[in-house]
């Protein structure tokens, strides 16, 4: 049985972790969103080799989540920011930070906290909600086929209705 490359799969999960699905992509963004923005910054925090480095960087720049901009204080050296499509991740790595103090805590407790820079105050845990807010469980949820699904996925909102 062959693999189907995650970019070719009729899936918008599957082609979002062809770009940002390794470990390495997702740490490289932790660190952007915490304003990390050089080569050698991340080099020396994440501790990976300047090849695998070198690589992730390039992908989510082609893929348009960072940009490489010349640094305006040396201008042998670069710069990476996120853009707006990279901005958008942001809280999918809330909710994987939500999900590993609350299911991979630690017992001294909390190792980063999310507060709002104007207050002060604590971020809300990510949810899915309702259009009045509530939280939603994924028993509250269907998935509805689209104008652009395929076969596959008109079979894979099928199955719950299966069970």
């Amino acid at each position: 049985m062959t693999r189907t490359a995650l970019d070719q799969m009729e899936c918008s999960i599957a082609r979002a972790l062809d770009v940002v699905g390794t470990a390495h992509a997702v740490l490289i963004l932790r660190n952007a969103f915490n304003g990390m923005r050089t080569f050698d910054a991340f080099q020396a925090h994440l501790g990976m080799s300047s090849s695998v480095l070198a690589a992730r960087l390039k992908l989510l720049t082609t893929a348009g989540i960072l940009e490489k901009r010349p640094s305006p204080t040396d201008g042998r050296s670069f710069e990476y920011r996120l853009t707006a499509k990279g901005r958008d991740l942001y809280p999918v790595l809330v909710a994987l930070l939500h999900w590993g103090e609350t299911w991979d805590a630690s017992p001294d407790g909390p190792r980063l906290t999310l507060v709002e820079t104007a207050t002060g105050r604590p971020v809300q845990k990510m949810a899915v909600r309702s259009e009045d807010g509530r939280a939603l469980d994924p028993r509250e949820v269907t998935a509805v086929p689209g104008p652009g699904a395929g076969h596959k996925t008109h079979s894979l909102a099928g199955w719950r209705r299966r069970g």
